[in-house]
């Protein structure tokens, strides 16, 4: 991994991480305000084959552990829809 790729999944891991670690009843409040990374950041840090999806084995395992709860379908994988919907938003 090259040291931007390396960068950007470590700054995406790090919003991702502080955004769900202190979720409450309150909706998120987007990028640069607390809130969520966009999927576009987490799929360029993250998203190994370039299917547009995340899945438990393309993303570190504290970062599966909340990005997972998105899977609607339980079919493995994350599309920006099933987070989008997830985060409300």
């Amino acid at each position: 991994m090259n040291t931007a790729r390396l960068l950007v999944a470590s700054l995406a891991l790090v919003a991702f991480m502080a955004l769900t670690a202190g979720a409450s009843a309150q909706p998120p409040r987007g990028p640069g305000k607390g809130g969520p990374p966009p999927f576009d950041t987490l799929l360029k840090a993250f998203d190994a084959d370039g299917d547009g999806k995340l899945s438990e084995d393309e993303v570190p395992p504290r970062v599966w552990m909340r990005l997972g709860k998105a899977d609607a379908n339980d079919d493995g994988v994350v599309t920006k829809d099933e987070f989008d919907s997830y985060r409300g938003g």
